[in-house]
């Protein structure tokens, strides 16, 4: 599916079809996960993450286990990940 600007748009079903744990490591990057995460989450908030993130290996099995830990939309583009609704970051991704 193409959008206005003709880039192509691939949605995914993570009930379908699963993150991967090496999926979760490039969504995250070397970025600050923390701005990654949905807050509002029961995991998020039960666990405490606005104090502290679990370590790294353990944050992304959380994931794998439970995807609506993460914002929505995930916008990729090559390397370029965006994360959460951000309509100027996902205008820079596409038009890089």
């Amino acid at each position: 599916m193409a959008d206005q600007s003709g880039v192509e748009i691939v949605e995914r079903d993570y009930a379908r079809k699963p993150l991967t744990p090496d999926e979760v490591s490039e969504i995250l990057g070397s970025s600050d996960a923390s701005a990654m995460l949905n807050t509002r989450h029961a995991i998020y908030k039960e666990r405490g993450f606005a104090s502290a993130l679990p370590a790294r290996d353990e944050l992304i099995a959380l994931i794998v286990a439970e995807p609506n830990l993460l914002r929505r939309p995930i916008v990729r583009k090559g390397k370029q990940v965006v994360v959460g609704f951000d309509q100027e970051a996902f205008a820079a991704v596409i038009n890089s």
